[in-house]
């Protein structure tokens, strides 16, 4: 035993011994000021409550709606759908509960004759299963949605539940004063439309004169008509903490500096609060080998969970089984995606994180025969977000275009570097602020890899990111033109922090939150149970 424990200790050493901390690091926390290292962007605000705290355990203050009381059956041959949703709308008339599902298998979407999802509109709703695994609850995707109408896009059509504001429309009033990124204050013209807003979206329209700044000065390709033609935009949300005057104080720091020669403006964001879904194996039918692009039932069909203006919510411990698409956010902040196996027949898409703000997309296996075809991804300008202990091994992350800015792609476990997509029109893939941070290749040789590729076959000529910076990339060997990388460090290691996320959190807070190391703690055991038992 003793031989046992020494044989572990060195190894552990021998391990730490080849990975250092990183200049780049150092830097950020301020123990050397070397100007030709770039600064980190803070990403550590990522997540539900901003990183802060972690996801309850369990909402005591909330009645329990047990889905059985109205009518649902588990273990038979009817449709459930009807019964779930009159349960949700009981819970919405009652101002919030949990949803809950019994150990059984549930069946929705059976031969449906119009569209027809599960929908959620209100606040402090939690659908909360039994669990994942074996004796726990299973909802069966029985057939794929349709679509609304005949020649309605591929990728729109509607996800199986749909968590939804019905966002109020409010005057949008200007903001009167220049912010540096990085602080907390912003000066707006009409404070009285910010009366009962607990939430504020921040928007610069589109601008062609931030184009240049905002690509480092770096040539865009001929055929990205929106960058060319209209220019670029910003949009972040943020949870207001004070106002006093004119004066709103954010609970997290601005994203972009505001300058107010690009018309930046805001309004009240009235988003879904206190939403989840935990503790459920969702189990669809889609069975074909993907095609890209096929057909609707290809690209989105068989989808689970799409949720669109929502703040400090989440969707945990989840299982999926022969999807075209697990988790979709659009319009989102302070989210966290956690702990989620995805299995069986590989489809279209992962996660999606869209026009959102501080999510957390994190603790994710898929396990599918071939792959998710685009990996856990943020895109259209999503900001301060975060992949973090993401594993694709059979496909890449993505960054699915329209200028996503300040995001982190940290300890990704992929057998490419990127899975990207994107209408080729809505191009370059990435602003400033990428990072990739431990990032663990597992596929094929890559040399000369190009950010910024001026020349291809088609309309699409790979991935494109302003100046990325990439730290502790290892696994199979990987080069990168480094013409187009802003910062390289540790090529061919793992680096120190090992995180790069759980670093910045730890050093803002002044210690490492727990729900962090139960998180981890819990998907470790997840995941060592998942793989005994396939």
């Amino acid at each position: 035993m003793i031989i046992k424990k020494l044989f572990f200790l060195l190894f552990f050493i021998s391990a730490n011994t080849f990975a250092q901390e990183t200049l780049i690091w150092k830097r950020y926390i301020g123990e050397i000021s070397n100007p030709e290292i770039p600064k980190l962007f803070d990403y550590s605000y990522a997540g539900y409550k901003l990183g802060e705290v972690g996801i309850p355990k369990a909402q005591k203050h909330l009645k329990v709606f047990n889905v059985m009381d109205f009518g649902a059956i588990p273990n038979d041959t009817i449709s459930d759908q009807q019964a779930i949703q009159k349960a949700i709308h009981a819970a919405e008339k009652n101002k919030g509960g949990v949803v809950f599902f019994p150990k059984g298998e549930f069946l929705i979407n059976v031969q449906p004759k119009k569209v027809n999802p599960i929908t959620v509109r209100s606040s402090n709703i939690i659908l909360k299963g039994s669990g994942w695994g074996k004796n726990g609850t299973v909802i069966h995707m029985k057939d794929h949605m349709l679509k609304r109408y005949p020649d309605e896009p591929e990728w729109k059509v509607s996800y199986m539940f749909e968590f939804y504001s019905n966002t109020k429309k409010t005057a949008i009033t200007h903001i009167t004063s220049n912010a540096k990124a990085g602080t907390f204050k912003i000066e707006v013209k009409n404070i009285s439309a910010f009366k009962n807003a607990e939430y504020i979206q921040l928007e610069m329209p589109f601008n062609l004169n931030a184009v240049s700044e905002s690509l480092a000065e770096k040539k865009p390709r001929p055929h990205w008509e929106k960058v060319n033609n209209e220019g670029v935009t910003f949009i972040e949300n943020h949870e207001i903490k004070s106002i006093t005057g004119n004066t709103i104080i954010l609970k997290d720091p601005l994203i972009n500096t505001i300058n107010t020669d690009y018309n930046w403006q805001a309004k009240p964001f009235f988003p879904l609060e206190n939403v989840g879904v935990e503790d459920i194996f969702f189990k669809a039918n889609f069975k074909d080998k993907f095609v890209h692009h096929k057909n609707f039932i290809h690209d989105n069909a068989w989808s689970v969970i799409a949720m669109q203006s929502i703040a400090n919510s989440w969707v945990r411990r989840c299982r999926f089984s022969n999807i075209t698409g697990a988790v979709s956010i659009r319009n989102g902040y302070a989210f966290s995606i956690l702990m989620l196996l995805i299995e069986g027949n590989g489809g279209h898409k992962l996660t999606n994180v869209a026009e959102s703000t501080r999510v957390l997309t994190g603790l994710i296996n898929d396990a599918t025969n071939n792959g998710q075809f685009h990996g856990a991804s943020m895109s259209h300008k999503t900001s301060g977000s975060v992949i973090w202990r993401v594993k694709t091994p059979k496909q890449g992350w993505d960054s699915h275009a329209d200028i996503p800015k300040n995001n982190l792609v940290d300890m990704y476990e992929a057998a490419k570097m990127t899975a990207h997509g994107g209408y080729h029109k809505n191009e370059p893939h990435h602003l400033k602020g990428l990072t990739l941070w431990n990032y663990k290749r597992v596929g094929d040789t890559v040399s000369d890899y190009n950010f910024w590729s001026l020349s291809g076959k088609g309309m699409y000529w790979g991935f494109s990111a302003v100046n990325p910076i990439v730290v502790g990339l290892h696994g199979t060997t990987t080069t990168f033109n480094k013409t187009n990388v802003g910062y390289i460090e540790g090529l061919g290691r793992k680096v120190l922090p090992e995180s790069l996320y759980e670093a910045q959190l730890k050093y803002r807070l002044g210690i490492r939150p727990k729900w962090m190391r139960k998180n981890l703690k819990e998907w470790h055991k997840i995941e060592k149970e998942w793989l005994k038992n396939e």
